[in-house]
């Protein structure tokens, strides 16, 4: 696979779980203030409590969110890195051989 591939694969799979992430904790968030405020008041949520329910599902999906950036970013170099070792590994063995093949030469001359 080509750098540029590897990168929007990741990329994109990123992108992908960083939203589902902040979506799940952000809706979960707004969801327990709304169930404590109606089991506390016995009534139907204010509009006070919404804005509050929301922003709390900002807060918690946005913590989410940077959590599994950052899990995909520590992933994403690791595979780099692996990626990097298979194909310097690959090009030094390839390297080796040149260089075998230019010696034998050499001494074919001589």
């Amino acid at each position: 696979m080509s750098v540029v591939g590897h990168l929007l694969g990741g990329l994109r799979r990123a992108i992908g779980r960083v939203f589902l992430w902040f979506l799940v904790f952000g809706l979960i968030g707004a969801g327990i203030v709304e169930v404590v405020a109606l089991v506390e008041t016995h009534s139907t949520p204010t509009t006070l409590t919404h804005i509050i329910a929301a922003a709390m599902g900002l807060v918690l999906g946005y913590a989410a969110g940077l959590t599994v950036l950052v899990s995909e970013v520590i992933r994403f170099l690791v595979e780099a890195i692996h990626e990097a070792e298979k194909t310097v590994g690959d090009d030094l063995g390839n390297i080796g051989g040149i260089a075998g093949g230019v010696a034998q030469a050499i001494e074919k001359h001589l």
